[in-house]
């Protein structure tokens, strides 16, 4: 029997939508997870876009439907998955709109959390016990079989790479997935997004203690997440973090406290923690999010404290285009330009213009990822993977594969960057390089490529561009070991 062939999402967030279903009443605590497929707070319940909603992202950049759920996992080979779990922070839905109806109501046609969760970040005093809550939920339907289509599936958290190694093997026996006891099943690795979950971040200054505490605890969690991203949107009193939200959702919230700037002394505690071999599950660092400064701290921090032991995680992002932090022109201005985005004629929390090009990473950061055996997450968000004036260039067409064939080159430029600045510096371009979604994250996917659904398709384009490539740039690749042909890479 050929292998059984199957994709690899670093980042995603199954379990947003979902577990907001569960939270049926105000100020309540969440319901379980749905037992069925059609249950909304179930991890396999599938929304495909419709029409409007396609029309919805299209022009408003709103994301109406579920981009990552386990059935449209399935139907797109993704069967193994790093999600991101962890409240989305308060701040995102406590907003200048305030916390009242219509702030509700805005927060709901762009999230589709509902009321209830909705109230509940809103009034949030205790992230560590939501986040609790979010992995006992993950928890109850872990090996529970679920019949679709004619087959059997469930998802397993693997405690690590052995077991992950187990699942796969047994997606690849010829009975799998043709009985309730031999289901195929989709490995969910656990990851958290935003270290705010250990109670810091919150209305008053967190207890030094009581984060410690909850970071020793989450090392020893049956479940404990394989990576952390340190940072998210906003400032948590551990590391500074990047300007992430942008146009109408960056005016509505407010993102300065904090911005740009480099660890707290208890940000370092709570990172030797976390990276300690003892007291539990060593946890590795997912560097998405953190602000470029705490970007660099962290590094001279692997290079002098951790001697270089650590792989540098990056699980969602992209190249901006530039040489390093504070640089200002591309070293590669071709595909470099179509990457960087203006300054804003605002000044931020840090006291310069506001940069959007700083959550995204410098050519030294990319090369330092790979020397370190780390690897590169390359998320689906339009928005990020070229600038605005690049987006505004792209062909338009009326047919779906034309418009998956120029959708998805956005993606592959950042792959032609990233692999050709690798080149350049004598290391292996094709190794490191991966897929981080961040679908359901609340982004805006390439259009065409709506959800999970459509990975076969991606890999597909991905190839066509790869193929080109190659014929129309034989010599542009120096290396011997980086020639290779559109398929292997």
């Amino acid at each position: 029997m050929p292998s059984f062939t199957f994709y690899i999402d670093l980042h995603c967030h199954p379990n947003y939508k979902a577990f907001a279903k569960a939270h049926t009443e105000n100020g309540k605590a969440p319901g379980p997870q749905g037992s069925s497929a059609a249950d909304k707070s179930s991890l396999w319940y599938y929304d495909p876009p419709s029409v409007t909603d396609k029309l919805a992202n299209y022009f408003l950049s709103i994301t109406k439907f579920r981009q990552n759920n386990f059935t449209a996992a399935f139907y797109g080979r993704l069967f193994v998955m790093a999600i991101g779990l962890g409240s989305v922070e308060k701040y995102f839905m406590k907003n200048k709109l305030g916390g009242g109806l219509i702030s509700d109501l805005a927060d709901d046609f762009v999230s589709e959390f509902g009321k209830p969760r909705i109230n509940a970040i809103q009034g949030m005093k205790d992230y560590w016990t939501d986040f609790k809550r979010e992995m006992r939920y993950m928890e109850e339907m872990e090996d529970m079989p679920v019949k679709i289509d004619g087959h059997w599936y469930t998802y397993n958290l693997p405690a690590g790479f052995e077991e992950l190694q187990q699942n796969t093997a047994a997606n690849e026996l010829p009975d799998a997935g043709a009985k309730k006891d031999s289901p195929l099943i989709i490995s969910v690795i656990p990851a958290v997004e935003g270290m705010h979950i250990l109670n810091c971040g919150l209305d008053k200054p967190c207890n030094p203690e009581e984060v410690k505490t909850n970071a020793r605890a989450l090392k020893k969690m049956p479940n404990a997440p394989w990576f952390v991203t340190f940072s998210h949107h906003f400032y948590n009193e551990l590391c500074g973090h990047a300007r992430s939200l942008r146009k109408q959702i960056g005016k509505l919230t407010n993102q300065e406290e904090g911005i740009n700037s480099g660890f707290t002394p208890l940000g370092k505690e709570v990172l030797d923690i976390l990276l300690s071999k003892t007291g539990g599950r060593r946890i590795l660092i997912d560097v998405k999010h953190m602000s470029a400064i705490a970007r660099r701290d962290f590094y001279d921090m692997r290079r002098k404290k951790y001697k270089s032991e650590i792989p540098i995680i990056m699980s969602h992002g992209v190249a901006n285009g530039l040489p390093t932090y504070g640089a200002t022109v591309s070293n590669y201005p071709g595909l470099g330009n179509t990457f960087i985005n203006p300054k804003e004629d605002v000044l931020g929390g840090d006291g310069e213009y506001k940069d959007h090009s700083l959550i995204n990473f410098f050519d030294d950061e990319l090369i330092e990822m790979v020397k370190s055996e780390g690897i590169i997450g390359l998320q689906l968000d339009e928005r990020r993977i070229a600038n605005d004036e690049t987006i505004g260039k792209v062909k338009h067409s009326v047919f779906r594969n034309k418009i998956m064939h120029y959708r998805s080159e956005l993606l592959w430029k950042q792959v032609q960057y990233i692999a050709e600045l690798l080149d350049d510096n004598g290391l292996y371009a094709w190794g490191n390089m991966a897929i981080g979604s961040d679908y359901d994250g609340l982004v805006d996917p390439l259009n065409a490529f709506w959800s999970a659904e459509e990975y076969d398709d991606l890999a597909g384009f991905l190839e066509r561009h790869a193929y080109n490539y190659f014929k129309d740039h034989p010599d542009r690749m120096k290396q011997p070991f980086n020639k290779l042909s559109a398929d292997t890479v």
